[in-house]
């Protein structure tokens, strides 16, 4: 596997035309969604971002995310994330997996796995560019303590790892099969271990991420990176050509850093879609009705990135302060420096 995924950066740079047009001053539509299928969950996990919003059992309406499909496509979005608490608990997920990609845009999931049995691998993993297992533990006693789940899920989540694995052998799929660790006190000693039982099973990467602070979670961790950042040589050992391990140590670093811009540059690049089929800018302001820019099931979404409402929350966001409303760590942060610096560039750009 290439090292492609530039899991610590950002791909705006191979969008070369819609980001030209962002210059310009364009309305320029999403190269990419991420959609909660359902707000329910069969974790608890003590990270949950999300945790505020009660995991109540709503579910996407899977005929009407089909038929609006069509237009994401049209309109120019590249990919889709299934993600939002359990993906797979929503029993349209595969159809929808399997739809998204017949319209010719990437496909992915999030998910904790349980649910990602042999038969749903067997049934989407072909149509998904990737899917990725978080995972917080090798250990049923960490496990168990972090994700907050029944006795057994790490067991039946390794089960179904090595199951994905063997279908995409068997389908000959090109599918990109990762775990994710969010590193905590928790789980730092047995990180090393994780990565080696993952190689042994067969993924194709294994990455490891801090804990960053939602603005409205109740979950409130302090974690301290600094003596654990060390663990990153270690790891680097293990590593193989088709395996990878991507130690996010520059974002740990980031946690002590300010923002290098003022304003949220990337927000047209990417939007939300919550299994109630409201619109959020960003994951952060999901629940502020407020702030949503409209509803899938009440208009399209031409009408909704057209209209008068999305155009006066850009003007309310544009002027928004980011480090009283932001995550510490937000996954545009390497795209709006990028862009921060193509808007706003310094003094002798022309001596290239």
């Amino acid at each position: 596997m290439k090292n492609e995924i530039r899991m610590d950066s950002h791909k705006l740079i191979y969008h070369p035309h819609r980001v030209s047009e962002w210059l310009k001053g364009e309305n320029i539509y999403p190269i990419e969604l991420e959609v909660g299928l359902t707000n329910a969950c069969n974790h608890r996990c003590i990270f949950c971002a999300v945790d505020y919003t009660g995991y109540k059992p709503t579910v996407m309406d899977g005929e009407v995310l089909k038929k609006r499909l069509r237009e994401f496509a049209e309109k120019g979005v590249k990919s889709i994330i299934y993600a939002g608490g359990g993906p797979l608990l929503n029993r349209n997920a595969v159809d929808i997996i399997n739809e998204t990609k017949r319209h010719g845009m990437d496909t992915a999931m999030s998910t904790n796995g349980v649910l990602l049995t042999p038969e749903a691998s067997k049934d989407c993993l072909s149509s998904l560019t990737w899917v990725r297992f978080s995972t917080a533990g090798i250990t049923d006693e960490s496990y168990e303590k972090i994700h907050q789940c029944k006795k057994g899920d790490l067991q039946i989540v390794l089960h179904n790892m090595q199951e994905a694995v063997r279908v995409k052998k068997e389908q000959r799929a090109s599918t990109t099969i990762g775990v994710q660790l969010l590193l905590l006190p928790d789980n730092k000693n047995e990180v090393v271990a994780m990565a080696k039982e993952l190689k042994k099973i067969g993924v194709d990467y294994f990455t490891i991420k801090p804990f960053s602070q939602h603005p409205q979670s109740g979950n409130i961790l302090q974690v301290d990176y600094k003596e654990m950042i060390e663990m990153e040589e270690e790891l680097k050992e293990i590593e193989e050509e088709d395996y990878k391990i991507y130690f996010r140590a520059h974002a740990m670093k980031k946690l002590a850093c300010k923002r290098e811009y003022a304003q949220c540059l990337a927000l047209p690049f990417m939007v939300y879609i919550d299994a109630k089929g409201n619109l959020w800018p960003c994951i952060v302001f999901m629940g502020k009705e407020e702030l949503s820019y409209g509803n899938l099931y009440e208009e399209s979404l031409e009408e909704i990135w057209e209209g008068h409402r999305r155009k006066k929350l850009i003007r309310y966001f544009s002027n928004m302060d980011l480090e009283s409303n932001c995550r510490e760590l937000c996954r545009l942060d390497e795209m709006n420096k990028y862009l921060s610096e193509l808007k706003y560039p310094g003094e002798h750009v022309n001596f290239i």
